[in-house]
C-alpha cells in the first residue's frame, strides 16, 4: 500500500516504511544518544550545550554506514522517515517551550524583544537581497530563470533562526531565567515565526503557485485559511475542556493514562492542521502551548509525561539526525566555500540588527554580538524536513526552493533545471557550522551571567520598585503551605506582571506513598478514587497550590524533592535559587505553631537546614514562623480574594484592606532588607503597612536632615533640640532608609511610621510583645550588625541563630493573638567560588 504526498503540489508515492527500515531508525537512535552521552562527559566541563555533543554523534553514526549492513534497508525511506520524526518532535517541543514559558516575564520584556526581532529580520532581508544576484554562480550549475524567487528565499533563508534550537541550549544551561536569555529564546521564536509567515504568504502567490502543479494560488489561501479556522476552533474549546478535566480529577496529584493518551494526540492532531495544508505547524503548537490552562493536575500531567521522553530521547536523536545528513564522500571546495559563505552572511545580517537594537536600546554591543551569532543558528536549516535530492533525480530550481521554503518532507523529481546536490550539501554544512559556533558563545553567555548573578547586589533594599521579583518558597507539607502561598500572595502585587514563583516542596522518602515517584506507581483503583485521595503528601501540596492558583491568578510551579537531610537539602535549595534567579527565597521556621499557641520543634533537623541556607544563599533570604492558630483572624492563611478575616471590618470603611503589617527596624542591614521588604508588601493594595522603630529615649528629639556638596559628598547635619546643638556627621545608611521611606510612603500616604522610645533591651521585649493583636504579619531583621544599646542583653532569647534574638521573642510569643513572624537576612556575600557550576544536564 503507498501513501500519497502532496505537500508541495506534486503527486508523489512513497512506499510504507519496511521493519528492517524501522530496525535501522532504533538502532541509529540508540547509538546516537549512548554516544552523544560519552561526548559530552567531556565538553560539559567546559559549559557546552548537549546539542553540539549530539551533532557530533550524529556526525560519526553517519559516517559508519550503518544502512549498508542492513542490506534491506532503503535509505531513501529512512530519510522520509527522518522527516516525519523531525516534524512531530518540533510540534511537540514547542508544545512543551509554550507550556512551561514564563507569560508575566515575557511580557515584561516584551519592548526588547519586538525591537531585536524585528532589527535582526530587517538587516537579514536587506543583505539577501543585495548579495542575491551574486549567489548564482555559486549555488547553481545553469541560469535561473526567476531570480527573484532565488532572491525571496535566500532572504528567508538568512533571516530564519532555528527556535528548537535555540530554546533548547538555553534551558539546558539555566539561562532561560535569565534576561538574556528571554530576550535570545523570544526573539528566535519570533525571526521563527515571522519567516513562517513569510512563507505562507509566499507559497499562496502566483509566482510561486505557477511552480507548483496541482494547487492554484486561491486554492492554496484557501487552505491556509482553513487550517488557521481549525486551530482557532481547537484554541477555543482548550480551556472549557482542560477545566473540566481539573474538575474530574480535583484533588489529584495527576490524571489518568487514557485521559493524558487524548490529549497527547489532541496535540499532534493540532499542531498537523498547518502541515496538512503545506505549511508548517510550528506557531499552531507553540500558541497551543501558550494557552494551554498551567493549573491543576492536567498541566502537571502533561509536562512530566513530555518532559523526560523529549529531553532523553526525541531531542538527542534530534540533532544527531542534522550530522548524519553529512556525506563526507561528497566533501568538496563547492560544498565548503558556500557553506562559509552563507554562515558568513547570516552572522554579518544578524549582528548588524542586534547591534542596531542594542544602541538603540543602550545595551554593551558586545552582548549584541554574541547575540546575533546565537540568532544565526538554523538548526536543521529548510533541510532536515524532505528529502535530499539523489543522484538519479533531479529537480527544478524554482520548485525546490518552493518546497525547501515550506519544509516538506517529499522527494521532487523534475527534468529541467538542476539544483546541485552539493548545494544542498552546502546549507547542512553551514547549519552546522552555525550550531556549533554558538555552544562557546553560549558558554560565555551563562559564564557572565552566572557572575552576574553571583557579584550582583540581590539585596531587596537596592532594587528598583518595578523591578520584577523572582521568588522561591520551601515547604516541608501541606501544613505550612497556604501561609507561604499566603506570603508569596502579598509580595505579587501585580499578578500579571509578576514573574512565575516556584515552590520546593521536601517530601519525607522513608513514607509509602509520600512521594511523586511513588504516587505515580500508585494503582488508582476506580471505587477508591474519591476516597483518600488528599492523604498523600505531595497531592496535598498540590490541591494548595491549584487553590491559589485559581483565586490569584498567579502562575505557581510545584518542584518536588525528596528530603535527604540537611545537608543535601540545603545544596538541593540554593541549586534551585540559582536555577530560577530568585530575588528572595523563603523558608519555613523550626517550629510550628500548636493548637494552644505554644511553638512546638518538630524536627531539629530544619534548624540546621535553615543555617546551611542563610550561609550560602545567593539572595535575600526570609524564615517564615506561621502562626495559622491566630484568633485575630484568617487572613493571612487564604487568598485575600476569598479570605473571611475579621480584621476587615475594623477598617473604618476601607473594604480593600484585609492584612496588617508591621516591620520593626532597629538598624542594620537586616532592618533594612526588612523595611524593603515590607514596603513590597505595601503595594498591594490589601496591605495596610506601619513601621515601627526603636530609638533611644532622647535620642528621637534630633532631626536630621540630609545634604549633598558639589563633589557628591552625602552628609547629614542632626539638630538637638533638648541641647540645642546643631552637629555635622556622615550619612548614615539607617537614616537614608527612614528618610526615604517617609518621603515615598508616609507623604503619600501608603504607609504609617511610629517610633518607639527605650530605654534598654526590657524596653524592646516588652513593646514587642505589646504588638500582639495588631498585625497579621510581623517583619523584622534577623540582626547582627543592630546598635548595640538596643539588643545588648538580648541574646538570651536567641535559643538558635537561625532568626536572632528579636525573631525568637516574636516567634515565641505562646499568645493567640501574636500573627505571623517573618525574619529578614540581606544577602551578605557571594556564594559562588570562582570554580562556576557545569549546567544540569538531561
Amino acid at each position: 500500500m503507498a501513501r500519497s504526498i502532496v505537500d508541495c503540489g506534486f503527486n508523489i508515492s512513497v512506499q510504507n516504511v519496511a521493519l528492517d527500515t524501522l530496525f535501522l531508525i532504533v538502532i541509529q537512535a540508540a547509538v546516537v544518544i549512548a554516544l552523544g552521552k560519552f561526548i559530552h562527559l567531556s565538553l560539559r566541563r567546559h559549559n557546552q550545550p548537549s546539542a553540539i555533543s549530539q551533532i557530533l554523534a550524529g556526525i560519526i553514526v553517519g559516517s559508519l554506514g550503518l544502512h549498508e549492513v542492513i542490506v534491506h534497508v532503503d535509505v531513501e525511506n529512512a530519510e522520509d522517515t527522518y522527516g516525519r520524526y523531525v516534524s512531530e518532535v518540533r510540534i511537540f517541543y514547542m508544545f512543551y517551550v509554550g507550556l512551561e514559558a514564563d507569560l508575566a516575564a515575557l511580557w515584561n520584556d516584551m519592548r526588547r524583544c519586538t525591537i531585536f526581532t524585528y532589527a535582526s529580520v530587517a538587516t537579514c532581508l536587506l543583505l539577501a537581497a543585495f548579495v542575491s544576484g551574486g549567489m548564482y554562480g555559486s549555488m547553481m550549475h545553469t541560469p535561473v530563470r526567476s531570480p527573484e524567487l532565488l532572491a525571496a528565499v535566500l532572504m528567508l533563508t538568512l533571516a530564519n533562526t532555528a527556535s528548537v534550537d535555540i530554546s533548547r541550549m538555553a534551558s539546558e544551561m539555566g539561562l532561560a531565567a535569565t534576561a538574556s536569555g528571554r530576550l535570545v529564546v523570544v526573539t528566535a521564536i519570533g525571526t521563527n515565526i515571522i519567516c513562517i509567515v513569510g512563507e505562507g504568504v509566499f507559497s499562496c502567490m502566483k509566482l510561486a503557485s505557477s511552480r507548483t502543479p496541482g494547487y492554484s494560488a486561491s486554492e492554496r489561501l484557501g487552505m491556509g485559511v482553513l487550517a488557521l479556522l481549525k486551530v482557532g476552533i481547537a484554541l477555543s474549546l482548550l480551556r472549557p475542556v482542560v477545566a473540566f478535566m481539573n474538575r474530574r480529577n480535583a484533588g489529584r496529584h495527576r490524571i489518568g493514562n487514557w485521559e493524558l493518551l487524548l490529549l497527547l494526540v489532541a496535540v499532534s492532531f493540532i499542531g498537523n492542521f498547518p502541515q496538512r495544508a503545506g505549511f508548517d505547524g510550528m506557531p499552531a503548537s507553540l500558541l497551543l502551548g501558550l494557552a494551554f490552562p498551567r493549573e491543576g493536575p492536567v498541566a502537571r500531567s502533561v509536562m512530566d509525561a513530555l518532559a523526560y521522553p523529549l529531553h532523553a530521547l526525541a531531542l538527542p536523536f534530534y540533532f544527531g539526525a542534522m550530522g548524519m545528513r553529512l556525506n563526507f564522500s561528497a566533501m568538496s571546495g563547492a560544498i565548503v566555500v558556500p557553506a562559509i559563505l552563507l554562515t558568513l552572511l547570516g552572522l554579518i545580517g544578524k549582528c548588524l540588527g542586534t547591534m542596531g537594537a542594542a544602541r538603540f536600546l543602550k545595551m554593551p554591543l558586545a552582548d549584541a554580538l554574541r547575540f546575533g551569532v546565537l540568532l544565526n543558528v538554523k538548526g536543521h536549516v529548510n533541510m532536515i524536513d524532505m528529502s535530499f535530492a539523489s543522484s538519479e533525480g533531479v529537480m527544478h530550481f524554482p520548485s525546490l526552493l518552493l518546497a525547501l521554503t515550506l519544509r516538506q518532507d517529499c522527494f521532487v523529481r523534475a527534468r529541467t533545471q538542476i539544483w546541485a546536490e552539493q548545494a544542498l550539501m552546502a546549507m547542512v554544512v553551514g547549519s552546522m557550522i552555525s550550531t556549533i559556533i554558538a555552544g562557546p558563545v553560549l558558554s560565555v553567555v551563562f559564564r557572565k551571567e552566572s557572575e552576574a548573578y553571583a557579584w550582583s547586589q540581590q539585596a531587596l533594599e537596592h532594587m528598583a520598585p518595578d523591578q520584577e521579583l523572582r521568588m522561591l518558597a520551601c515547604v516541608h507539607g501541606a501544613r505550612g503551605t497556604p501561609g507561604m502561598l499566603s506570603l508569596l500572595e502579598l509580595l505579587a502585587s501585580k499578578p500579571r506582571a509578576q514573574p512565575t514563583i516556584h515552590v520546593l516542596h521536601f517530601y519525607d522518602v522513608a513514607r509509602k506513598h509520600s512521594g511523586p515517584r511513588h504516587y505515580h506507581k500508585r494503582v488508582q483503583d476506580s471505587e477508591h478514587k474519591h476516597m483518600d485521595r488528599r492523604n498523600d503528601a505531595t497531592t496535598q501540596v498540590n490541591w494548595a497550590v491549584d487553590v491559589f492558583t485559581c483565586a490569584t491568578g498567579l502562575a505557581i510551579r510545584q518542584i518536588d524533592a525528596g528530603d535527604r537531610g540537611p545537608t543535601v537539602n540545603a545544596k538541593a535549595v540554593r541549586r534551585w535559587t540559582e536555577d530560577v534567579r530568585a530575588s528572595i527565597l523563603l523558608v519555613p521556621y523550626r517550629k510550628e505553631q500548636h493548637y494552644d499557641g505554644s511553638m512546638v520543634c518538630r524536627r531539629e533537623d530544619r534548624s540546621q537546614l535553615n543555617l546551611e541556607v542563610l550561609a550560602r544563599a545567593p539572595c535575600t533570604t526570609g524564615i517564615l514562623a506561621d502562626r495559622p492558630f491566630r484568633s485575630g483572624g484568617t487572613s493571612f492563611q487564604l487568598p485575600t480574594k476569598i479570605s473571611t478575616s475579621k480584621e476587615a471590618a475594623g477598617n473604618q470603611g476601607d473594604e480593600k484592606v484585609t492584612t496588617h503589617v508591621a516591620a520593626v527596624f532597629l538598624g542594620g542591614p537586616d532592618d533594612r532588607e526588612a523595611v524593603a521588604l515590607a514596603c513590597r508588601l505595601a503595594k498591594n493594595e490589601s496591605v495596610s503597612l506601619t513601621v515601627i522603630r526603636f530609638v533611644l529615649r532622647g535620642t528621637h528629639d534630633r532631626v536630621a536632615t540630609t545634604s549633598t556638596d558639589i563633589d557628591g559628598e552625602v552628609s547629614v547635619v542632626v539638630h538637638d533640640a533638648a541641647a540645642g546643638v546643631v552637629s555635622l556627621e556622615v550619612a548614615d545608611p539607617d537614616e537614608d532608609c527612614m528618610s526615604e521611606f517617609h518621603r515615598a510612603y508616609v507623604a503619600k500616604e501608603r504607609a504609617a511610621y511610629a517610633e518607639k522610645a527605650v530605654t534598654g533591651p526590657l524596653d524592646v521585649v516588652e513593646a514587642l510583645r505589646g504588638m500582639a493583636g495588631a498585625y497579621a504579619l510581623v517583619v523584622a531583621g534577623r540582626g547582627g550588625r543592630q546598635p548595640a544599646e538596643l539588643v545588648m542583653g538580648l541574646e538570651g532569647w536567641a535559643e538558635c541563630a537561625e532568626v536572632g534574638p528579636v525573631g525568637e521573642i516574636l516567634a515565641s510569643e505562646e499568645s493567640l493573638e501574636m500573627g505571623s513572624v517573618l525574619v529578614v537576612q540581606q544577602k551578605t556575600a557571594p556564594p559562588f567560588h570562582l570554580d562556576l557550576p557545569a549546567p544540569a544536564t538531561m
